[in-house]
Order: C-alpha cells, then structure tokens, then sequence
C-alpha cells in the first residue's frame, strides 16, 4: 500500500475527514514493555498506518493508559495525522484522549457509548449484513467487517468469510474495515470484494 506522500503531513484534517480517507488500521497490543512498544508504533506509523487501536483484554486500565500516552506521544512526534482508537472501553478512550472507540457485538451499544464519548468515533465490530445494517441505523462511524480468516489473535468457530465483504461493498455506505488473518498476500482477493480498507494485527508483528 502506498505510503504518505510529504504534502498530506501536518495538513489539518477532521476526524471524520481522516476516517473517510483510511484505508489501513493497525491493532496493537500492550504486552511489549514501553521502549518495545515505543519503537513498535513509532515503526507502524512510519510504515504509514492511518489508524491504530489499542486492543488488549489482559493489561490492567494503568497500563492501556501509560501505552496510550506513549502512543499519542509518537504519533505527535512523528508529524502525520493518525487516528488513535480505543478498544472496548468509552471510559479509558476519554481518559486517554483517544479519537474514538471501538466495540464488539457483546459490549455497549452504540447508542450507550455516545453518551460517554460525546463526539468521539465509535466504531463497530460486524459478523453478518444484519450486524452492519444495525450498526448503520445505530449511528456507528464505521464498522469492522469480519473474521475474513482464522487469526492467530482471535478464535471464531465460524467465518463470515469474502461472501460478507461482498454483501458489506455492495450495500453499507460507512467506512468498512475488512479484519481477521489478513496479510500482505490476501491483499489482492479482499479487494476484488469491493472492500478497501483492511485492518491488521499478526501481520506487523513478523516484520
């Protein structure tokens, strides 16, 4: 994927605007220590990420909190215009300053979430067109649309598949996220779908 030219640095951009112009989204975890983690997103960024969520169930609200701030911090220093997203939690996504929010088909709703993020992006993890038709008439920014593959992340016992990004291409008109097992190499059949915006997690770690 192409990498950001030097006139799209430190131009001012809405979040919404951002959000309309990504195209790939990171999921980083807080497992590394803080200069691991540093040097992680400070790479990620340079890479050319447009957004990155900060996704990780294990490490205590003190932690997501200090990586947060290590995350702002980097994305600051490195001069581009990257949407920082929260994921599960609208409380730790306002502490934290974060652009938006990011939950599942067990957490809040949408509607719940706007009463704590206010004007922040809320986005919405999606395994069918009727999850992604609700998450429009909620009102969500954007949805993921998923798994597409088995992950080494997250285990599904059942995959939506290419078939759901071809139902979410054809018929949902807010940002769409392709997500699960996706690598460099599948790049090509995820976009024969319509879908053009992928979001990744394993894949970084192995570079």
């Amino acid at each position: 994927m192409e990498k950001p030219s030097k006139d799209t640095l430190m131009q001012p951009h809405s979040i919404k605007d951002l959000l309309d112009n990504a195209r790939l989204y990171a999921l980083v975890n807080a497992q590394l220590d803080e200069p691991d983690f540093r040097q992680f997103v400070a790479d990620i960024i340079a890479y050319g990420i447009d957004m990155i969520q900060l996704r990780d169930k294990h490490a205590n609200d003190r932690t997501l909190l200090v990586r947060s701030r290590i995350l702002k911090d980097s994305i600051d220093a490195s001069g581009r215009k990257v949407i920082f997203i929260m994921n599960d939690r609208p409380d730790l996504a306002v502490l934290a300053e974060a652009d938006g929010v990011h939950v599942g088909q067990e957490e809040l709703p949408v509607e719940l979430v706007r009463r704590i993020v206010g004007p922040l992006l809320v986005g919405v993890s999606t395994h069918s067109i009727e999850q992604a038709r609700q998450a429009v008439r909620d009102g969500a920014d954007y949805i993921g649309a998923g798994p597409v593959f088995a992950s080494q992340t997250k285990h599904f016992s059942q995959f939506p598949g290419l078939n759901y990004l071809r139902e979410v291409a054809a018929e949902i008109t807010i940002p769409a996220f392709a997500i699960g097992g996706i690598t460099e190499e599948r790049l090509p059949e995820i976009f024969q779908t319509g879908i053009q915006r992928v979001a990744m997690s394993s894949a970084f770690y192995k570079q």
